[in-house]
């Protein structure tokens, strides 16, 4: 009797051990990210971890229930291989989600999966985030539950008798099972916000189950969901760029002028002096700034490199949960600075020492309009000495050597990279002693620093220098310093500086305080050069004197914005907000582009 009872109450005792092993991973998750509840995302997180444990118990209910009618051994094997690589598939998910999380602040997702395509480039940017003990317990986890699920199937046999209570149970098993996934009776089914019960997105992404809010992203990535009307977005519109400035400052003399954007990878605002840095990492940007104009309140519109450069490339804010380069049908029809200054005449490069094909990024850079695109493969193998690319100090000698063989005037983009994760640097310096994330991202953005200052020094002496206007900034903030939480504004605020040799801008104010975003460079370079700004539908004039002026970024999962007298944050789905009529103001934009 009981051995009959072993196979038919399966079910039960599978769901019950999927909701045990989730805890466990979920208390893994809490402890190595420091969240600070370790109770309620255990009670907020129960129906999505039920949701899913039925989900996973549906996936070998056909063989459980052939099991039971046949007795046959051979379908006893299949349920239990069915089920232990959903248990390892379940590890998989989670560790994977332990690993990236405080390097991205998400989980497990969509955007995620589309960078495994470089398993080298994204194993290099999470390793350092993942400590030999989380190592140690989640084998330990993975191998209990599977040590557990052996037990799971000993003694098993079909039932031979009361047929009909059987029947039944197997009858009633299924729908149970349906409606555990979907959530309870409810009109909508459940979905990963649920689980959302505070400010902080940390203690909810430690509330969501993991695999469900994977397989949830990657269902609904293609999805464009608006939060507001088509009148409550059109009405925001309207008020978005309004020119309510308290005065325009003059025109950038930038006309026959080379333009030299230099993006720093990840550099956060506490890294630089002007913008309150006290631990002295970027002497050689911190003395730039002193004859620089200066903008106090500038932020990135997202937090990935992909997200930093069509911002700044092509005017175009950053949408939750999209990876925009994948999206191979509309990247053609994105706006392009660099094609402006094609059109004017200029020559345009880029210069970047890592993998373009991460995240798309060369097709992108192409069909942008550059005519000379440098990146790893066009290095000797021997300067490729670590995981992420060719070292600052390295490219930006490649920078320079094309700079200095262009004809004029040209417009270059120099991406620098040795800034991101694992922080590998060629060349130690006075933080290099540290061996914590913080100490090891400070010593690789003076490293980086240091780069800068080989770039400038090499170039003063050459004729062009004179002539060009150096617009310097990083692609995204970051949390490596603790510097800013992760749904903070300091996460996205980043330094912006223009500097001129030349002294072309000393009409202009030294310091800004404005909010901007970066997706306002393309525009104000259009407006001040006499190119078209009809295609940059999002940008501003930086050179606006609003202080009631907002700046916006998102995540995956919420949206945000500041002014210099009020900030707001909300959630992806949070109608009657600032940011979401933004948010859904760029998604529109996104939709109605021809394919």
């Amino acid at each position: 009797m009981s051995q009959r009872y072993t196979a038919l109450y399966f079910p039960i005792k599978l769901i019950f051990f999927y909701l045990v092993g989730l805890n466990l991973w979920r208390f893994l998750f809490l402890y190595h990210n420091d969240v600070q509840d370790k109770i309620l995302p255990l009670f907020h997180g129960f129906r999505l971890d039920l949701s899913m444990a039925c989900g996973a118990m549906l996936v070998s209910f056909i063989p459980w229930v052939l099991y039971l009618i046949t007795g046959k051994n051979w379908v006893l094997w299949i349920c239990k291989w069915v089920t232990v690589i959903v248990w390892i598939l379940i590890s998989v998910v989670e560790f994977s989600s332990i690993l990236i999380f405080p390097e991205w602040g998400t989980s497990l997702d969509a955007r995620a999966i589309s960078y495994l395509g470089n398993p080298t480039e994204a194993w290099a940017s999470s390793r350092d985030f993942i400590s030999w003990t989380v190592i140690v317990v989640s084998l330990l986890i993975l191998f209990l539950g599977l040590q557990r699920l052996r037990h799971q199937f000993e003694q098993w046999q079909p039932v031979r008798s009361y047929y009909v209570q059987s029947i039944i149970f197997i009858i009633l098993t299924g729908p149970l099972l349906f409606l555990g996934v979907r959530g309870g009776w409810q009109k909508l089914p459940i979905k990963p916000s649920d689980a959302y019960y505070a400010k902080d997105m940390k203690s909810n992404f430690a509330a969501v189950n993991k695999v469900w809010y994977l397989l949830y992203s990657v269902t609904h990535q293609t999805e464009m969901k608006f939060v507001h009307s088509e009148d409550e977005i059109d009405s925001f519109m309207k008020t978005y760029r309004s020119p309510d400035c308290h005065k325009y400052t003059d025109s950038l003399p930038l006309l026959n002028k080379n333009i030299v954007f230099i993006i720093a990878e990840g550099w956060s605002a506490d890294m630089v002096k002007y913008l309150g840095g006290k631990e002295n990492i970027t002497p050689y940007f911190d003395s730039l700034c002193e004859n620089s104009i200066r903008f106090y309140n500038a932020f990135s519109t997202g937090f990935r490199t992909d997200q930093g450069l069509m911002s700044i490339l092509s005017g175009i804010p950053s949408i939750s949960g999209l990876n925009m380069p994948n999206h191979l049908d509309k990247v053609i029809r994105y706006p392009s600075i660099v094609k402006d200054f094609k059109k004017a005449g200029y020559k345009t490069s880029f210069v970047y020492g890592g993998d373009l094909n991460f995240s798309n990024l060369y097709n992108y850079l192409t069909l942008s309009g550059f005519d000379t695109i440098i990146r790893d493969r066009s290095f000797d193998s021997a300067s490729d000495i670590t995981d992420w690319g060719v070292p600052d100090h390295i490219m930006i000698q490649k920078a320079i050597d094309l700079s200095n063989v262009e004809s004029q005037p040209f417009f270059s983009t120099v991406l620098l990279m040795s800034s991101h994760a694992p922080f590998d640097i060629p060349i130690t310096n006075e933080f290099s002693a540290r061996s914590d994330i913080p100490g090891k991202y400070m010593a690789s953005v003076r490293y980086s620093d240091y780069a800068l200052s080989l770039y400038f020094n090499a170039i003063k002496s050459q004729l062009w220098f004179t002539n060009t206007v150096f617009i310097l900034t990083s692609d995204h903030g970051s949390t490596h310093s603790g510097y800013a939480g992760m749904d903070d504004h300091k996460r996205f605020r980043i330094p912006l500086i223009i500097y001129d040799p030349g002294q072309n801008l000393k009409t202009l104010p030294d310091s800004i305080s404005s909010p901007c975003n970066h997706y306002d460079i393309p525009y104000t370079m259009a407006k001040n050069l006499g190119f078209s700004t009809d295609k940059y539908i999002f940008g501003r004039n930086m050179f606006c004197i609003d202080e009631n002026r907002f700046a916006y970024w998102n995540t995956d999962n919420s949206s945000a914005c500041f002014a210099m007298n009020s900030n707001e944050i909300s959630g992806a789905n949070q109608k009657n907000t600032r940011t979401t009529l933004f948010t859904d103001m760029v998604k529109r934009w996104f939709n109605t582009l021809p394919k």
